[in-house]
């Protein structure tokens, strides 16, 4: 019988010599084994692969456009001061979001991450950010603690808005988020309020972090239990270390913008020490440490989603920038960040707007401040007035030397109060 209809084939062996042929016949070579595990290694690689992204999912969201036209008429007595410098005002428009843009880019979202000192409710490190899943960007801008905020309260910074909204039994988030629909001109897709203990878990997480430490860093606050020292020079920070290097503020000439750009320098360093592993360390416990300590409306899904776009991009192509304002501003003695509205707003459709429509001063809702040329707001009102400002407890209110009683024939001369100092204070910054 011919077998596989070729002619030419061998028989097979008969007797002895055939029994040695069949124990010598080898089985499969080790070059077919390792390409035979190879490919059930791709085979599961590829599963997992299709099953994580099938699995990971970026956040819902609706396109309520951006915020309409702001400007208000004159209020009623006794409720909001008109501000005298600002433009002429509009009647305010029936529908908020009218003449919005129709179209949302899909593929841009944007996000908020704060941190926040659990101990006093303040947020004082504030990054807006957007990042574009098909050209594969970041952009991330710092806002200043002081910048002043067109708010109805004392003390009118933006780090103030959820301690604030928490003093008045609301959740924190929906003030602050309220706060920041009002300096972009639309809504944030996802925040993330990362607590102190969370971000020291986080960067454990990651294995560390290799930073090169800017300036001699030595600072001691008992109230606290706050112990910095460090030398400049590369090192590698563990969690704990890393923390007390973005916490520290004193040192620079700049004060809170120093300590912007180092906290910048520092997320710098941790991108491209993440993309140029390509992947993150112990990323089902990051996850895990993320959904489980920071308060966030994300879930493990979008996380997930996030952290994929993120290694997709180059290191060259995350980009932090920081509020153009004045940093040396001050009302009553109390220290400010004044926004250039102008500035802002470039910077706001150049890196954070993902809208087809550029923000202009008719979506924001602005309050700024000049020596020069006093108060500025974009909505023409100063919410809750310009008296509402919260004085510093050093503050003292200039007013002139009495005089002896002139002579009933001259009349009395008076002269006006100084409404404000010339020059900022740094008394009310909190430490560390």
């Amino acid at each position: 019988m011919k077998l596989f209809g070729g002619s030419s084939r061998r028989q097979p062996a008969r007797g002895a010599a055939a029994a040695e042929k069949q124990e010598k016949k080898p089985g499969l070579s080790g070059m077919k084994k390792a390409g035979i595990a190879l490919g059930v290694v791709l085979v599961l690689a590829v599963g997992a692969v299709a099953g994580y992204m099938a699995w990971e999912k970026p956040p819902e969201r609706t396109s309520t456009g951006l915020v309409g036209a702001t400007h208000e008429s004159l209020p009623p007595q006794g409720t909001q001061e008109p501000d005298s410098s600002a433009a002429p005002s509009a009647e305010p428009t029936e529908d908020p979001n009218a003449g919005a843009p129709a179209s949302l880019n899909e593929n841009m979202y944007t996000f908020a991450v704060v941190g926040l000192d659990q101990s006093s409710n303040s947020t004082d490190t504030i990054m807006l950010g957007r990042i574009d899943t098909e050209k594969h960007t970041i952009d991330v801008v710092s806002v200043p603690r002081d910048t002043m905020v067109n708010v109805s309260w004392g003390v009118k910074r933006v780090n103030t808005l959820y301690s604030v909204d928490v003093n008045q039994g609301g959740s924190g988030i929906d003030g602050m988020l309220a706060g920041f629909r009002d300096l972009l001109g639309f809504e944030l897709d996802c925040y993330a309020l990362v607590d102190l203990n969370a971000f020291v878990e986080l960067v454990d997480a990651i294995g560390g972090v290799d930073y090169n430490v800017p300036i001699d860093m030595v600072y001691h606050d008992a109230s606290q239990d706050l112990d910095i020292n460090f030398k400049a020079g590369m090192q590698h920070l563990t969690g704990e270390e890393a923390l007390k290097v973005v916490r520290f503020r004193k040192g620079y000439a700049t004060a809170d913008i120093g300590r912007i750009g180092t906290q910048q320098d520092f997320l710098k360093s941790v991108a491209s020490q993440m993309l140029t592993l390509g992947n993150i360390p112990n990323l089902p416990e990051f996850i895990e440490i993320f959904e489980s300590n920071v308060t966030t409306n994300m879930s493990a899904a979008n996380i997930a989603f996030f952290v994929r776009q993120f290694l997709l991009c180059r290191s060259e192509d995350i980009n932090f920038h920081t509020a153009p304002g004045n940093g040396g501003d001050s009302v009553k003695g109390n220290s400010y960040y004044a926004l250039y509205v102008d500035e802002w707003l470039e910077l706001v459709n150049s890196c954070l707007n993902p809208y087809d429509q550029p923000v202009t001063e008719e979506n924001v809702n602005i309050l700024t401040h000049s020596y020069d040329t006093g108060f500025y707001s974009t909505t023409g009102v100063i919410a809750g007035g310009r008296d509402s400002f919260a004085a510093h407890p050093s503050y003292v209110q200039s007013t002139p030397t009495p005089e002896p009683a002139p002579e009933p024939t001259e009349p009395v001369q008076t002269q006006p109060p100084v409404s404000e100092p010339a020059t900022g204070s740094e008394a009310d910054v909190p430490a560390e």
